[in-house]
């Protein structure tokens, strides 16, 4: 995904992984570079996930070439993304309605969708991608995570369901896709809902904020800390809030 600055530490996907381990889940599908295990914790919760051991295997993968030549599909659900660790922080440190239900949008790998787990959240993980969501889905499982769904979602065609809470995750990196997200967020956030969109500092973040007033949205942007910020900024973690223009904005 290429950027007119040089990337920083906030845009670059984690690379630090451990070796491939030895017995595959069965549960899951056979992928290039096969799976590993990595432990994070995050103010005290402890997230052990199963991931791609080689996301950059899938680069090679003919299936791959051929779902980007039918529709400029790349693999970055195969990675996991540094303010994905941050916005589970401020997820876990965040007041949330008792059993509220929430959508995850692009989960990839699926930390974000663990966090509103372990918060006593329903979560629904979506992806376009399906091994994405099996994924998901399986460390939800392992997790010992109940309260879980999973949903293969194109944001082209959004279903005729409504969520109080949207969360997105390094979703803004190509323009093509900020107006079906903001689209389906139009569509799938409740009148009164919050939908909260993760970036790590890409300059294309900032036309997705020009856009949101043209779908009826409302959007404000706050730092790691939830401080808020005058305008998206460039090589640093931010966080967009997005809401109905016609519910006020906390203050």
């Amino acid at each position: 995904m290429p950027e007119s600055v040089p990337s920083t530490a906030d845009m670059r996907e984690i690379r630090e992984l451990p070796p491939a381990i030895v017995n595959q889940p069965e549960e899951l599908p056979r992928i290039p570079g096969g799976w590993t295990e990595r432990e994070w914790t995050i103010e005290g919760q402890v997230f052990r996930l199963t991931q791609p051991a080689a996301p950059d295997l899938f680069l090679e993968d003919p299936d791959v070439h051929a779902a980007f030549d039918r529709d400029e599909y790349m693999p970055y659900w195969a990675y996991l993304w540094p303010s994905a660790l941050k916005m589970v922080a401020t997820i876990l440190k965040s007041d949330w309605p008792e059993n509220a239900e929430v959508l995850e949008i692009g989960a990839g790998i699926g930390i974000v969708g663990l966090a509103g787990l372990a918060r006593g959240l329903r979560v629904t993980i979506s992806d376009y991608e399906p091994k994405a969501v099996e994924l998901a889905m399986y460390n939800a499982r392992k997790s010992g995570y109940t309260k879980a769904s999973g949903l293969v979602l194109d944001w082209r065609t959004p279903p005729a369901r409504q969520f109080p809470i949207l969360w997105g995750c390094e979703l803004l990196y190509e323009d093509r896709h900020h107006e079906p997200l903001l689209e389906l967020t139009r569509r799938m956030l409740t009148q009164d809902g919050v939908a909260w969109f993760v970036d790590g500092g890409r300059m294309r973040a900032e036309r997705f904020c020009k856009m949101i007033p043209e779908y009826g949205l409302t959007g404000q942007i706050f730092d790691e800390n939830l401080q808020r910020l005058s305008s998206p900024r460039v090589g640093q973690y931010q966080l967009i809030e997005v809401r109905h223009q016609s519910v006020r904005n906390p203050s």
